[in-house]
C-alpha cells in the first residue's frame, strides 16, 4: 500500500512539472527619457523671473508627459508645488538654497522619473559688506557692493527712520542645524533702546530688542551679543546674561526670544567667551568677567556658577583680580589671554580652563606687564588672529603683537592721525579691516605682509564700529 501511495506522488510531481506556464514574460525595457537643458543649480534674484524649461524626449512612443515641480521650503515646513511642463515663476523666496524635485510622468506607460536640482536665491544684499557706523547722536547702516559702490544710510532709506546713537555690533543670525543660512542681523547701539533685528535679505526691520522679550523691557542696554550655532543669541543686556530660547521650532514666532536674565549677583563686563561640548553641537560653558567685583566668573547655559572653580598655579588670583578687563580672547581652552588695566598700567594674563563635563579647573599661568603698555590708550581697539597674534591700536596707529616672542611691530598703513574705531580680522587672518572716521581700510595681513593697504572706502557716515562681510 505504501508503494502505491509513493507511485501516485511521483506521478503528481511529474504532471506538475509538465504543466505549461501560460504567463506573459515578454518584458520590454523602455529606456528613460532623454533630458537636456536642466542645470544642477539656478541662481536667481528675488523678484526676478525664474524659468526652468528642460527638453524632455520620451522613448516609449508619443512625447506625452506631465511634470510636477516641488520646491522644498524648510522655513515654512512645506513645499511650493507646480504642475506645468516648464517651471515659470516670479521668484519670491529668500536668499537661500532650496532643493527642487522634478517628477516626470510618461503618460504612455505611467512610469515616473525623478530629477533634482537647486535654486540659489539671492537679493541685492546677498553679497557685499554691511557697515555699522555713526556717533553719539545717531547710528548708520551702510552697504558696500562687491564692486565697491557705497550705499550709505541704507537702513534709514529702507525703514524711513534713524537709529539711536552709539553704534556697537552687527551679529548674524544663522542656524547651522536648520538650513544653515543667514536669515537676520542684530544691530546694536547705545542707550536704552539697545538694538534692532533686521531681515538679512531686505534689511527691513523685524523688531526692536525691547520687543524680543517675552515680557517687553522698559530699557534694554545691549552691552555685548554673541552668536549661537542654533540661530539664537547669548547677550549681555543691562550687565546681565540672557539666553535666546530654542524650545520652539526654528521658524516659530518666539524662537530666539529672551526670557529673564540668568539668576545671580553679578555685573558683567561687555565681553564673553564660550566653549562648545566635545561634539561641537552645544555650549559647554561661558567665561565672563564681573566688572564690579573684578573677577572671572563661570556660567553653564542658563546657570550662574560664580567662582565655583578650583585655581591651579598662582600667577594671579582670578577670584579677586583687582583690575579692570580691557580685552580677552582665546586660541584654545589651554591658551587664553586677557589684558587688564591696573591703576593705569596694562597687564597681560595667560591662563587655561578645564570646565567640560563638570570639571572646575582654572590654571592661572602667567601675569606680567604688557610690553605694549605705553602704546595703549583709553580708546584702544583689539583684535585676534587665528594664526596666534593680536592687533591693537593706539594714537592713530596699529600694532601687531606676537605673544610667543613678545614682538610688537607697527603696521605699514597710515590713517592720517585719525583715531581707530574698528579692528576686525577676516579671511582667517589674511585681512584686517580698520575703521576711522568716514573711512574703511582693508589691509593685507597674510604671511609676509604687515598691513599693506588693499583698498579703501570713503564716505562712511560717522565712525565705523563693526562690519559684516558676506561673500
Amino acid at each position: 500500500m505504501k508503494k502505491i501511495y509513493l507511485f501516485i506522488l511521483c506521478l503528481s510531481a511529474i504532471a506538475a512539472g509538465c504543466y505549461k506556464d501560460k504567463g506573459n514574460y515578454d518584458y520590454v525595457d523602455v529606456p528613460a527619457p532623454v533630458m537636456s537643458g536642466l542645470d544642477s543649480v539656478y541662481h536667481v534674484m528675488s523678484g526676478d523671473s525664474l524659468i526652468v524649461a528642460p527638453v524632455i524626449t520620451l522613448n516609449s512612443g508619443p512625447n506625452d508627459y506631465s511634470c510636477e515641480w516641488k520646491i522644498n521650503v524648510p522655513e515654512r515646513a512645506t513645499t511650493d508645488d507646480y504642475f506645468t511642463r516648464d517651471l515659470r515663476i516670479v521668484y519670491g523666496l529668500g536668499a537661500a538654497r532650496y532643493t527642487v524635485l522634478l517628477k516626470v510622468t510618461d503618460n504612455n506607460t505611467g512610469q515616473k522619473y525623478y530629477y533634482d536640482f537647486i535654486i540659489s536665491g539671492q537679493t541685492a544684499f546677498t553679497r557685499g559688506s554691511l557697515v555699522l557706523s555713526g556717533d553719539a547722536g545717531s547710528t548708520s547702516l551702510s552697504f558696500i557692493k562687491p564692486d565697491g559702490t557705497l550705499q550709505a544710510d541704507i537702513y534709514e532709506a529702507i525703514n524711513k527712520t534713524v537709529l539711536p546713537g552709539g553704534p556697537r555690533q552687527i551679529v548674524q543670525v544663522r542656524n547651522q542645524f536648520y538650513m544653515n543660512q543667514i536669515t537676520q542681523y542684530w544691530l546694536t547701539f547705545g542707550g536704552n533702546e539697545g538694538g534692532v533685528l533686521i531681515d538679512a535679505n531686505t534689511l527691513g526691520k523685524v523688531r526692536s530688542l525691547k520687543e524680543n522679550f517675552y515680557q517687553p523691557m522698559a530699557a534694554a542696554r545691549a552691552d555685548y551679543f554673541l552668536r549661537n550655532l542654533n540661530g539664537t543669541t547669548t547677550a549681555i543686556i543691562n550687565d546681565q546674561l540672557f539666553m535666546g530660547t530654542f524650545e520652539t521650532a526654528p521658524f516659530g514666532s518666539y524662537y530666539g526670544f529672551f526670557g529673564v536674565a540668568v539668576n545671580g549677583e553679578y555685573k558683567l563686563a561687555p565681553q564673553l567667551l564660550q566653549e562648545l561640548t566635545e561634539n561641537g553641537q552645544a555650549v559647554s560653558h561661558f567665561l565672563g568677567f564681573d566688572k564690579e567685583k573684578q573677577r572671572f566668573v563661570r556660567f553653564l547655559p542658563g546657570t550662574y556658577l560664580d567662582t565655583t572653580y578650583t585655581v591651579f598655579d598662582s600667577a594671579f588670583v582670578p577670584k579677586d583680580l583687582g583690575m579692570d578687563l580691557l580685552y580677552m580672547e582665546k586660541f584654545s581652552d589651554n591658551d587664553i589671554y586677557a589684558f587688564c588695566d591696573s591703576l593705569g598700567k596694562t597687564m597681560q594674563l595667560r591662563f587655561g580652563l578645564n570646565w567640560r563635563d563638570g570639571r572646575q579647573q582654572f590654571n592661572a599661568r602667567e601675569m606680567k606687564k604688557f610690553k605694549g603698555d605705553s602704546l595703549v590708550t583709553a580708546t584702544t581697539k583689539w583684535a585676534v588672529s587665528p594664526v596666534g597674534v593680536f592687533y591693537f591700536s593706539g594714537n592713530g596707529k596699529i600694532y601687531r603683537f606676537n605673544p610667543l616672542n613678545e614682538e610688537i611691530r607697527e603696521l605699514n598703513a597710515a590713517f592720517g592721525g585719525k583715531d581707530i574705531t574698528l579692528l576686525k580680522i577676516e579671511q582667517n587672518g589674511n585681512v584686517l579691516v580698520v575703521g576711522v572716521e568716514g573711512e574703511l581700510h582693508i589691509l593685507d595681513t597674510s604671511v609676509g605682509h604687515f598691513g599693506d593697504l588693499i583698498r579703501k572706502t570713503t564716505g562712511i557716515p560717522g565712525s565705523p564700529t563693526d562690519i559684516f562681510i558676506r561673500e
